[in-house]
């Protein structure tokens, strides 16, 4: 399977709200990759999340720990645990 690329402009117009607050101004979205750095896979589809720039702080500091993002037959889902230590799979 080939991995596509996501352009992260498109990706947060498309998105257009943070995953795990309701902030949606656009100037404060970020694309968060799950995998970082060189030996992650890159900006793909399964490799990224939109994040306000404050919750992706959180994630950095450890508050808001995300797992993985995988494709099941509801679309994608995110399995992650949030700053008030509630797993999620959304």
């Amino acid at each position: 399977m080939r991995k596509r690329l996501v352009n992260k402009i498109a990706r947060k117009r498309l998105t257009r709200k943070c995953h795990f607050c309701p902030e949606s101004q656009y100037e404060l979205l970020d694309i968060h990759r799950i995998i970082p750095g060189d030996s992650g896979p890159g900006y793909i589809e399964s490799n990224i999340v939109c994040s306000c720039a404050n919750c992706h702080r959180k994630i950095h500091a450890g508050i808001i720990k995300v797992f993985r993002k995988y494709f099941s037959t509801r679309g994608w889902v995110l399995h992650y645990i949030d700053e008030n230590s509630v797993e999620h799979f959304d």
